[in-house]
């Protein structure tokens, strides 16, 4: 398929499309919805809300927060002689492919072009599934967008039949991080008068899905080998806000100890984060990442 049939692929979207005011957790209730058969596994379908009780993110925290905000899940197929189009196979390259192509929303390239005018840091994608920018003068990462991305069983015999990918993106306000280890801002913190109105959370979903859809198109060309992989990795690491940066790796349930620390030189081929350490060069394939106090 062509980027230009995206048109037709968002019909299809627009005719699966299922919103509710108020949800636990939107890939919850779409996963379900694909495993029970109430929806259609050979289709994409998009579940959104107005507002979550019980969102999850990666490393399993919770993404919550208010109104006016995008809580989106999509289902993607995979590429099957019954769908047109979908996902050829799953890999860790999917996850940082969709944070890249929301990186790079043409209305998040307005916000940088205006940033870069006012020397403020730009958004970019942080390694492996946020979308944010990094406040130099607080030394956190604000965190304007994350990523969950879950596979789907729902054949008999048990087959990978889809992936539902969920999305939180921050529009009208920043829910409070408890942690501290990061914290959250919202387009409406960043947006500028300039840029026009500010659009309302479901004028997003159309350019995520599209976003999405470019990432799933590039994830296929790298996994049959039509484009390579390096010409990516080049491209993610531009826009990660890492690179180069001094890093340290937390892993999971453990956010006290430094699991590894040295020089973040982006990513490889594999979707592993790169660290230049006192023992070498090391591949960091899981963890919670953050900017070395």
């Amino acid at each position: 398929m062509a980027d230009s049939d995206f048109d037709d692929l968002w019909q299809q979207i627009c005719q699966n499309h299922h919103h509710k005011p108020l949800t636990d957790s939107t890939n919850t209730q779409l996963i379900d919805a694909v495993v029970e058969g109430r929806v259609d596994n050979d289709k994409f379908v998009l579940f959104t809300a107005d507002s979550q009780s019980a969102g999850r993110g990666q490393h399993g925290r919770s993404w919550l927060s208010g109104q006016g905000n995008v809580f989106l899940s999509l289902y993607v197929p995979m590429h099957t002689r019954h769908a047109r189009f979908g996902l050829g196979r799953l890999t860790g390259l999917l996850s940082l492919l969709v944070g890249f192509y929301l990186a790079n929303l043409p209305v998040i390239e307005q916000i940088n072009h205006e940033r870069t005018k006012e020397h403020l840091p730009l958004i970019g994608v942080k390694w492996a599934n946020d979308v944010g920018f990094y406040d130099d003068n607080r030394q956190l990462f604000q965190k304007l967008a994350g990523i969950l991305i879950e596979p789907v069983f729902a054949k008999q015999p048990v087959a990978l039949t889809g992936v539902v990918i969920g999305i939180g993106l921050n529009v009208a306000n920043s829910p409070v991080i408890a942690d501290g280890l990061y914290q959250a801002a919202s387009m409406a913190d960043i947006w500028q008068s300039s840029l026009g109105k500010l659009p309302q959370a479901h004028e997003w979903y159309q350019p995520i899905c599209h976003g999405v859809y470019q990432a799933i198109m590039h994830h296929n060309r790298l996994c049959d080998g039509s484009q390579a992989r390096a010409d990516f990795v080049r491209q993610f690491n531009r826009c990660h806000v890492l690179t180069n940066r001094q890093i340290a790796i937390y892993v999971r349930d453990d956010m006290t100890t430094v699991h590894q620390a040295g020089r973040c030189l982006g990513i490889d081929e594999q979707g592993a984060l790169l660290i230049d350490t006192t023992d070498g060069v090391q591949a960091v394939f899981a963890g919670m990442v953050q900017l070395a106090k």
